[in-house]
């Protein structure tokens, strides 16, 4: 039945109507994937070497065995955000005499041909071939092999299950970032040390091989457990939610505000219930711990705000700088229905402000965490964040009605220009540089601070006189909206 299976969708790939340019995609898309597995290889073979380089005085196994925790642990974030569930190919045979049983087994064989399984094969395997077989000998060596593989297969079919359960119900997303963040901030702020804990227990491996029942265990466990959930939710039918989870999706809240709170849920709905908003979304708050990277210690030294000022503007518009650039595309199947509803332009304008406000409060609010690095990054982060809702927020209105492209939500982030154009990344070149052309006269002549006050300054006056903007883009949106509608028709 597998090999039927695998059959019927080779020939529904080749019979699609787009299968030259599926084909094309899948050619590059390949050279991609060999490309970065040839690098695994090189990796793998050279890892004693390049280990033995970068840390010259300390024992090569014991610095191995302390990145493999890291490693998975970014595997499941990576496998979470781009691997693909392959849930719509056993559509057609739901309603034919085929057991569950036999469906979920070609899913669960099917779902094993991906990069994430095969690259930590080529990463790990020659050095548990090569140095610990040395060192420690070919029973060692083997259960080190069989642990790796059974931690591949661990995270392989956890990650299938959770991204099934965050279809059912957002908070199981929630539940998985949370846990996520907790666990970088954990390791970030010393409270606990994921390398230390690696060490320790594949250190132990190495010492008791009968160590690796536990990851075959786990291994059969998430297997276990996924194949039983898509068992008992293999039918359409049985993953549509309850009533009562239809009421709470509802955004009744909302609904307080009227045109502007219904006009706004419809928004939020979008963004969770379809994968590239939602992936963009996940993204988002992933860059929020780009502020890492931009705070550094010389920055405050100096009182050189410049580059604060990008990391904050970064930090705090990130959502805001991907979602604003489609922002009126991401409803293109559904435009002419908003258009032809009795809702007034500016109010359905007024929902995007509020709508991008939003984001953008919530990730001032999370980023603030930074101050505990410095104080002087909270007011950097504040003055960002009302450039980005005072005039950041007006470029993604005016540059969202440019946008005459239709988007497919149901792709993924990665990869994916569908609706991308000049407009885009001139868009995106802009807000980048624009915080420092604001900031720069002012740090020049007077001093950082002052600097930094301007911009909030005018971010916040902007943001006074919003009103008088929805106006003056209620204007430029009706000039557009007929070439936005001809264009978000074209399929």
């Amino acid at each position: 039945m597998t090999y039927i299976l695998l059959h019927h969708q080779w020939k529904a790939f080749w019979r699609s109507r787009d299968a030259g340019r599926n084909v094309a995609v899948q050619i590059f898309m390949g050279l991609i994937v060999l490309y970065l597995l040839g690098v695994a290889i090189f990796i793998g073979v050279f890892l004693q070497s390049i280990l033995e380089a970068a840390f010259p005085e300390q024992d090569v196994v014991t610095v191995f065995c302390g990145f493999i925790l890291y490693y998975f642990f970014l595997d499941i974030i990576f496998r979470f955000l781009w691997q693909d569930l392959p849930t719509l190919t056993v559509q057609p045979y739901l309603v034919q005499n085929i057991k569950r049983r036999q469906l979920v087994q070609f899913l669960n064989l099917r779902s094993l041909f991906s990069f994430f399984t095969l690259l930590p094969l080529f990463l790990f395997v020659p050095f548990a071939l090569s140095v610990i077989h040395m060192q420690y000998g070919s029973v060692v060596s083997l259960a080190f092999v069989v642990t790796i593989i059974s931690l591949i297969l661990f995270n392989h079919f956890l990650v299938l299950f959770i991204k099934r359960k965050t279809i059912l119900s957002n908070w199981w997303l929630v539940g998985f970032f949370v846990i996520v963040l907790l666990l970088i901030a954990g390791d970030y702020f010393k409270i606990f040390s994921v390398s230390n804990m690696s060490a320790i227990i594949f250190k132990q491996l190495l010492k008791t091989p009968l160590l690796c029942v536990t990851a075959i265990v786990l291994a059969v466990a998430a297997f276990y457990n996924n194949s039983r959930f898509l068992q008992n939710n293999l039918y359409l039918d049985d993953l549509v939610k309850s009533p009562g989870h239809r009421a709470s999706a509802e955004y009744q809240w909302l609904q307080r505000f009227g045109s502007v709170g219904n006009l706004i849920a419809v928004d939020l709905k979008l963004i969770l219930r379809n994968k590239r908003p939602r992936s963009l979304l996940l993204f988002s708050c992933i860059f929020l711990f780009y502020g890492f990277i931009f705070y550094k210690p010389v920055s405050f030294d100096n009182n050189d705000f410049g580059f604060l000022l990008f990391g904050g503007i970064f930090v705090t518009g990130m959502f805001m700088t991907n979602y604003g650039q489609f922002l009126f595309a991401w409803q293109s199947s559904h435009f002419d229905g908003l258009l032809a509803a009795n809702v007034p332009l500016k109010i359905y304008l007024k929902s995007k402000f509020i709508l991008l406000t939003g984001f953008c409060t919530v990730a001032l609010l999370l980023s603030l965490f930074y101050g505990f690095i410095n104080w002087k990054i909270i007011p950097v982060q504040i003055a960002a964040y009302f450039f980005n809702i005072g005039i950041h927020s007006l470029i993604a209105v005016y540059i969202g009605t440019y946008n005459y492209k239709g988007l497919d939500l149901s792709k993924g982030v990665s990869f994916n220009y569908q609706g991308t154009g000049v407009v885009q990344f001139l868009y995106a070149i802009v807000i980048m540089i624009i915080g420092f052309i604001l900031y720069l006269p002012f740090a020049m002549l007077i001093s950082s601070w002052a600097g930094i006050i301007t911009v909030g300054l005018l971010g916040f006056i902007s943001l006074l006189l919003q009103d008088w903007w929805i106006d003056k883009l209620t204007i430029q949106f009706q000039k557009r909206k007929h070439k936005m509608l001809e264009g978000f028709r074209e399929k």
